[in-house]
């Protein structure tokens, strides 16, 4: 018997699926209009937002799931483990990873695709802005460098300075080029996610959702494929409980 909230789901996804398709309709009659006078990138930028506020919150995803996708054997990653999950927006989050690199890895790129789905499994694609999204990061080596030194979107240079810490932790240097052979075992190590700038908002609109990533790394010197990697994962925004006093849980004290 199928409930009432099925029901709903399905009236939600029966009413954007007519929704995409009056939309799609519309560019066909339009873009050779606007193709004419020369906004195209204007009926597009119009068109990726409609989609991406179509993208209705899904954060179903309670457990990473991660699957090679061709990774080198120069590269092995036995094991990553990220929680809570979904992951909280601000809030902290818990890393452990167990990995190898089996030879000397000199610079390398890696591209990130970033993508959110959609109740109609739709999956958007977001956007490289700030150098935070689905962007290519040309060397490895001196990225995180650059995170710190130009605090892209006003937030990462926090992120790059708990990421060394993360990595020097465990004896790995993230600016040493090439970085040598070696075992990497980082365990349960905290990250402070900051809130979302509003340069970044477009990407989470509403309470955010389920998103899909796929990682990329090629050594430079001959483009050799290194790492790729398929996450799934779920995002949300963390909020404060409404209410205090006896009846919703302790008070906060305050830290003055």
């Amino acid at each position: 018997m199928i409930t009432r909230e099925q029901k709903n789901k399905q009236f939600c996804m029966i009413s954007l699926d007519i929704l995409i398709n009056t939309l799609v309709e519309s560019v066909r009659t339009h873009t050779q209009r606007d193709r004419e006078r020369g906004r195209e990138d204007k009926m597009v930028g119009k068109i990726f937002f409609v989609l991406a506020s179509l993208s209705v919150a899904l954060a179903e995803i309670t457990q990473l799931q991660m699957t090679d996708c061709g990774s080198s054997s120069d590269v092995r990653i036995s094991r990553v483990a990220i929680t809570p999950m979904p992951i909280q927006i601000p809030g902290d989050l818990h890393i452990s990873v167990d990995g190898s690199l089996m030879r000397a890895i000199g610079s390398s790129k890696m591209m990130l695709s970033i993508k959110r789905k959609t109740f109609l499994g739709l999956e958007v694609p977001i956007p490289c802005i700030a150098h935070v999204g689905s962007c290519t990061y040309d060397n490895l080596c001196t990225t995180v460098n650059q995170m710190i030194t130009e605090n892209w979107a006003g937030i990462m240079a926090g992120m790059g300075k708990q990421i060394n810490t993360m990595l020097s932790g465990v004896g790995v240097n993230a600016s040493q080029c090439p970085q040598p052979a070696r075992d990497l075992h980082i365990n349960d190590f905290t990250l402070q996610l900051p809130s979302m700038p509003s340069i970044l908002s477009f990407f989470c609109s509403g309470n955010y959702g389920d998103y899909h990533i796929n990682i990329k790394v090629n050594e430079n010197s001959d483009g050799r494929q290194l790492v790729c990697m398929d996450l799934q994962l779920s995002v949300t925004e963390h909020k404060e409980p409404s209410g205090s006093g006896w009846l919703f849980g302790r008070r906060k004290r305050s830290p003055y």
